[in-house]
């Protein structure tokens, strides 16, 4: 079942794969012996197949083609870890991070996409609407996928639904499921999630696409903040460099990196002095330094609160 919608992987991967199928599941390993990660996928109905991503990439481009496919196909993504970010329009690019929920037309989403933070872990939803409309229509007679994908389409072709209470409920659960009931359940969580879906509003939810130069601009300056970790920077010189206000620049950064800007360059720098206990002989005063901290005290403290444990321990 779902030869042809699992045909589409090979339209889509630039990287090396491999595919092992085991009864109705289909695991893909991307890249040589898994490097880049790997989709774990089941087919659910003609026409829908339910896949687990988990991906470790730092440049999109070295494992996926952005190009357009022959079928009226719908994607629903849901983040479990990590980011993710969708073109949109001419112009736009839309991000989405842990528990959110994106629902998309792929032709009028996959001219860009990114993993801006490196990795992502979550699950989607793959549905050729021609295919499974017969299908669904049998067990929610009301709901017309061809429908609702048209409908989406003429809306910009994708609605974002922030983490919230109902999205955790009806998906959550797809995380920790026992083997013996994977194969009906998977079944029961979809058909209850276009339920949702069937009586859901998405006018109501609003999103705030960023526009590529905006994108640009946080690109230019996660680059500035990684330079050199040595160097005090300030937002009011950063703004001013590149020609942005203050609350803009700190709204796109967070939107595309779901964290504050200096709080995303601490996380970066202490993880940065872990691989470089790890991976160097360097003093932890030398690395201190190295990392921005005025005195190995202030160091030692900030590691200890992110890591667990002192500098010196974790070395061993």
């Amino acid at each position: 079942m779902n030869d042809s919608l699992f045909g589409i992987f090979d339209d889509v991967f630039i990287s090396d794969f491999s595919v092992n199928e085991d009864g109705n599941k289909t695991v893909i390993e991307l890249g040589e012996n898994g490097e880049y990660g790997n989709l774990e996928a089941y087919s659910l109905f003609p026409g829908v197949i339910l896949a687990y991503i988990d991906v470790n990439i730092d440049n999109v481009g070295d494992v996926f083609f952005e190009q357009k496919i022959n079928h009226r196909l719908l994607e629903i993504n849901h983040c479990d870890e990590g980011r993710y970010s969708y073109a949109v329009n001419d112009d736009k690019v839309v991000y989405f991070g842990k528990g959110d929920l994106c629902i998309s037309v792929y032709d009028l989403t996959k001219s860009f996409s990114d993993f801006p933070v490196g990795y992502y872990k979550g699950l989607e939803l793959f549905i050729d609407v021609d295919v499974a409309n017969d299908y669904i229509g049998e067990y929610i007679p009301d709901f017309d996928l061809i429908e609702f994908y048209e409908d989406l389409k003429s809306f910009g072709g994708y609605v974002l639904i922030r983490a919230n209470e109902k999205i955790d409920h009806v998906i959550g659960e797809l995380y920790s499921v026992d083997e013996r009931i994977k194969e009906s359940y998977f079944k029961l969580k979809c058909l209850e999630l276009l339920l949702f879906f069937s009586i859901t509003d998405f006018k109501r939810f609003d999103c705030y696409p960023l526009s590529r130069r905006q994108v640009d601009i946080v690109d230019r300056v996660k680059d500035d903040l990684i330079c050199d970790l040595s160097v005090q920077i300030t937002i009011d010189e950063l703004a001013c460099k590149y020609g942005i206000s203050k609350t803009g620049l700190k709204n796109s950064f967070k939107e595309v990196y779901g964290k504050p800007i200096f709080k995303w360059r601490k996380e970066f720098k202490l993880n940065y002095a872990c691989k470089l206990i790890e991976d160097s002989d360097l003093s932890i005063g030398e690395i201190s330094r190295r990392v921005g901290y005025s005195s190995p005290s202030k160091f030692s403290q900030a590691f200890k609160d992110y890591v667990g444990c002192s500098p010196s321990e974790y070395r061993g």
